[in-house]
């Protein structure tokens, strides 16, 4: 049962989920669905783990298993920064530049940055569908991809889909294709699995691990060498987050931004975007 104000979501009905894009998806991202876009992301970067030239782009570069906590602070702030303040913001701009800066040293085929969007608008999305307080309405799920379509046109990314129906079928064919085991996803994977407790209930912080590894899907674990946790653990992550949705349908509405940027762990004093990422890709 539900008891909570839907005000906002009958305000975001009235805008035009094209045009007014950003406001949607920033009131999806920062005040309607914050935990569960925070963790879909999370989920969504998972999943680049299983396409063996993105895993082994990703292990090569050393940052995410020699410098892990910054490069999860680094990917988190700038995507946070563009949909905070706006792709067409002076911030977004300089976001978009640097994250440009960042990948143009490597050769990345026009494909997998084609399936990386894929992810960021596929895999939170069916996160909120399942675990989330309220369904998405067509309008969220239109200003995602709309949000995204237009990174990517900023990023010269080529052949983007047009729709929500056309990211599916290009997330689920590829990974279809392409996801396979690799020392390297594995490697990513074991590296990364402990930042996982950050977004947790604290009831689950102490089982990061296992319940990392219940989130994934049995085709991603295969691919990262991840074991399919014990039948206990699933059982008990499955509850904590319908008992987590119940509780969330009867909060009022968030009133302040689920992340407030300026700060992280990495950078307790502040940051400038231009020292997010790595500094050797100028």
């Amino acid at each position: 049962m539900r008891n909570r104000d839907l005000a906002r979501l009958r305000h975001l009905r009235t805008l035009d989920p094209v045009t007014d894009h950003e406001e949607i998806y920033r009131t999806v991202v920062q005040y309607e669905f914050g935990w569960e876009t925070l963790l879909g992301l999370n989920l969504a970067f998972y999943r680049t783990f299983g396409i063996p030239a993105i895993a082994e782009l990703l292990y090569s570069t050393g940052e995410m298993t020699e410098r892990t906590r910054k490069r999860a602070d680094d990917t988190g702030l700038l995507m946070y920064e563009l949909i905070t303040h706006g792709l067409e913001s002076e911030r977004g701009r300089v976001g978009v530049r640097r994250l440009s800066q960042i990948h143009r040293r490597f050769d990345i085929r026009a494909e997998d940055y084609r399936y990386v969007l894929a992810t960021f608008v596929v895999v939170p999305t069916r996160w909120i569908e399942q675990t989330g307080w309220r369904p998405m309405c067509c309008h969220e799920r239109t200003a995602t991809v709309e949000f995204y379509r237009r990174l990517g046109a900023l990023m010269h990314v080529t052949d983007i889909p047009a729709d929500y129906a056309g990211f599916e079928r290009l997330l689920d064919a590829y990974e279809a294709e392409h996801f396979a085991p690799t020392a390297a996803a594995e490697a990513l994977m074991t590296a990364t699995r402990g930042l996982f407790a950050g977004r947790l209930p604290d009831r689950l912080k102490g089982l990061a691990g296992p319940v990392a590894d219940t989130l994934l899907t049995p085709a991603l674990r295969k691919a990262v060498g991840a074991p399919t946790p014990a039948l206990p653990v699933r059982i008990l992550v499955s509850a904590l987050i319908r008992v987590r949705a119940t509780a969330a349908a009867w909060k009022a509405p968030r009133t302040e931004p689920y992340l407030t940027l300026g700060t992280a762990q990495s950078y307790p004093n502040g940051y400038r975007m231009e020292e997010l990422g790595p500094q050797s890709s100028e």
